[in-house]
């Protein structure tokens, strides 16, 4: 079901999707492991994202990431930004999904206007799909999985 950003803004007010309260501000790791074209898994990722304004017409998406070969060659970094919301945010029951556009660094350039689709799930899980048409399919056939939790932000000792 499409629901209207008024909607939207009672609805994260209302649901324990983001903990009974009203959570304007995300932010969380990204760790997933990105297949190749024989879905066999070839990259890790790790890293960051931070998501604001969420009941807002303009949400804002920035994440950065390290990406490496699963025999840890080929280090790289990539960065997600520019998130421009396209129609409004699906909403069905534990999920909430913002589709729209952003930029992703890439080695050669920023590819601008790359579609991407943003899934939060219940209060723990993300994922993030990348077109990738517009990426030479650089993440694979999977999307980006992540946690909705910073474990430095959580247990500030542990990243000392």
């Amino acid at each position: 079901m499409v629901m209207s950003m008024m909607s939207l803004a009672i609805l994260l007010t209302n649901t324990s999707v983001y903990g009974g309260g009203l959570r304007d501000s995300l932010k969380g790791a990204l760790t997933s492991l990105q297949n190749n074209e024989n879905s066999t898994p070839t990259w890790i990722i790790s890293g960051v994202f931070r998501m604001d304004n969420l009941s807002s017409t303009s949400p804002t998406l920035n994440a950065t990431f390290y990406m490496m070969k699963t025999d840890g060659t080929a280090s790289h970094t990539h960065t997600i930004s520019d998130f421009k919301l396209v129609g409004d945010p699906v909403v069905n029951a534990n999920t909430t999904i913002f589709n729209g556009t952003s930029t992703i660094a890439m080695k050669d350039g920023p590819v601008n206007d790359v579609p991407i689709s943003i899934k939060l799930m219940d209060e723990s899980a993300v994922s993030i799909w990348l077109d990738p048409t517009k990426t030479n399919k650089h993440f694979g056939n999977t999307v980006i999985y992540g946690t909705q939790h910073l474990i430095c932000v959580e247990k500030a000792e542990y990243c000392k």
